[in-house]
């Protein structure tokens, strides 16, 4: 059935003997390409959508993401699974993902539905306890063309909506017949089921006609317990107080609960290089797609690559390097009618773009590449603290200005000037060294 891909996979092993590229630099790679390029949908409350003008290379990533090198242990645990080079791209940045695969913690489904011309195959699942990834496949008989997936739900019995979910919103390659991808379905709470009966439910508008999917399914075989690691220890970087509470090792993902402290002089915006690290220096860190929950609180839980499969004689939690400002600056205040920018971070490279009570614009100058990969904002109130919601908003970022520009829309335009928003990213680094051990875990 599925010659063609048995055919593209001896091609790929062929092709992995002899590629010279350093592991670590396309891992990276892939990485920032994917979470540049990549249209990405996350719904937590609100929808938005994230932009990002880098087509052509996305399309050079993909391209070496068909040609990296895997270890034959992942090669084999996909072969037998449809649109394999796509899986493999879009997992192999993500150590976690790939050693599922390689443990055969993979589960195949194959549930497929047909409407008009478009089948939904469920292909297979990683389930544990903190989330599900749903891995898919679009097919037709025909030429696909200007796809886009605007809905997506899943239902058990035994869980309320998930909390939060990741998922590509378009596809604009012109000459195929099918793709694949995956979606990350997180769970507000841990969960350990005893009904495994799920149902998929999925919304494709193709060129204006829309279909509405339900594909139920069960899965074969229960949840992995985590592996929890209880810390409570308070550390610091530059006089920035915070305590790991606790470290959670799922499947899917690691989950690290930590708490700021209120006292801090400057607000931490972003644990920037946050990571597992073992006694030989390998490094399991963030992951692309949903970065944490509560990010921009006091209160907080930043999700990385798990080592759950993995076997390590030391395993440290370590921190060297954070995203964090002043307090007094932490808030952009904006008067939209009047396009005037009232209060900012001090080393004036945040400016303000063309603005009114529709929609604000930004642009960050003297930024690097990585600067503009985070959502400037997670709170949006006007003067009498009405919260106002962003439907939707944009990126991009201009090499050869080294600037980052941010659009925002708002919801409506019944507020009161001036609007504040409050920074949940900006290019101001402190640095330090924070090394834990993770010791006795509680299954």
């Amino acid at each position: 059935m599925y010659e063609k891909e048995e055919e593209k996979l001896d091609e790929l092993r062929q092709q992995l003997e002899h590629v010279n590229i350093p592991t670590e630099m396309v891992d990276g790679a892939i990485l920032q390409g994917f979470e540049r390029a990549k249209r990405e949908k996350v719904r937590k409350k609100k929808r938005r959508i994230r932009y990002f003008g880098m087509i052509a290379a996305a399309l050079l990533l993909i391209t070496m993401a068909t040609s990296i090198r895997v270890s034959p242990a992942f090669a084999n645990a996909v072969s037998a699974i449809p649109g394999l080079e796509k899986i493999v791209a879009m997992i192999h940045y993500d150590k976690g993902l790939t050693s599922a695969f390689e443990n055969d913690y993979f589960q195949k489904i194959n549930a497929s539905q047909t409407k008009g011309d478009l089948t939904l195959t469920v292909d297979g699942v990683i389930l544990d306890e903190s989330g599900i990834n749903v891995f898919y496949t679009v097919k037709s008989d025909e030429t696909i063309k200007n796809v886009r997936v605007q809905n997506v739900e899943l239902k058990n019995n035994e869980i309320s909506q998930p909390s939060s979910s990741s998922f590509s919103v378009t596809h604009d390659d012109q000459s195929i017949k099918e793709f694949s991808n995956k979606i990350d379905f997180h769970f507000q709470e841990p969960t350990k089921f005893s009904d495994l009966s799920f149902s998929l439910l999925m919304t494709i508008d193709q060129a204006g006609t829309v279909n509405e999917f339900t594909i139920p399914f069960t899965v074969p075989e229960n949840v992995k317990p985590s592996h929890k690691f209880v810390l409570s220890k308070e550390v610091e970087i530059k006089k920035q107080k915070f305590t790991i509470e606790e470290v959670t090792i799922h499947p899917l993902r690691v989950d690290v609960r930590i708490s700021l402290n209120p006292e801090n002089s400057k607000k931490i915006l972003n644990f920037t290089d946050l990571r597992l690290e073992d006694e030989n220096g390998e490094i399991w860190g963030s992951r692309g797609g949903i970065s944490g929950s509560g990010v921009g609180e006091l209160e907080q839980t930043i999700y990385l690559q798990s080592n759950y499969f993995e076997q390590p004689k030391k395993l440290y939690l370590r921190v060297n390097k954070l995203q964090a400002i002043n307090q007094d600056e932490a808030i952009v205040v904006v008067d939209t009618e009047k396009n005037i920018l009232l209060n900012s971070p001090r080393d004036g490279r945040l400016q303000l773009g063309d603005t009114n009570k529709k929609q604000a614009n930004f642009f960050l100058t003297q930024a690097e590449e990585q600067d503009y990969s985070f959502d400037l904002t997670s709170k949006i109130q006007d003067t009498e603290g009405k919260i106002i919601h962003s439907p939707s908003s944009s990126m991009r970022y201009d090499a050869g200005k080294m600037e980052s520009y941010s659009s925002i829309n708002f919801e409506t335009t019944d507020y009161k000037n001036p609007l504040q928003f409050e920074l949940s990213a900006y290019p101001n680094y402190i640095e330090g060294d924070v090394k834990l051990e993770l010791k006795n875990p509680i299954k």
